[in-house]
């Protein structure tokens, strides 16, 4: 497994990425990408220790300790079903609640 670092303070917190990425992948899909994260999540993640991340340039998907966002002096309240969705090239990145 890769283990990657991200500073979060070098990216902008905005709410712009979601509908990016409906309008890239189109509505159905998008919501299906939010869903395998949110799955990837229960099946691999650990409870208020991991949040899903998805990689809004390819579609990819990671799970990324909540530890870096906290560290960030991010104010989140983590629940369940919230979905991160990050864009490398635009420095930027997006907490999605995902309604069920």
């Amino acid at each position: 497994m890769k283990t990657v670092q991200i500073e979060f303070s070098k990216y902008e917190l905005v709410n712009f990425l979601w509908p990016e990425l409906i309008e890239v992948y189109g509505f159905d899909k998008a919501r299906k990408i939010v869903s395998q994260a949110i799955d990837l999540q229960k099946m691999n993640g650990t409870k208020n220790s991991t949040m899903p991340i998805i990689f809004s340039g390819t579609g990819g998907l990671a799970l990324i300790p909540i530890q870096m966002l906290e560290k960030e002096n991010f104010e989140i309240s983590y629940k369940d079903n919230q979905v991160l969705i990050f864009n490398l090239k635009r420095k930027s990145f997006q907490i999605l609640n995902e309604a069920n």
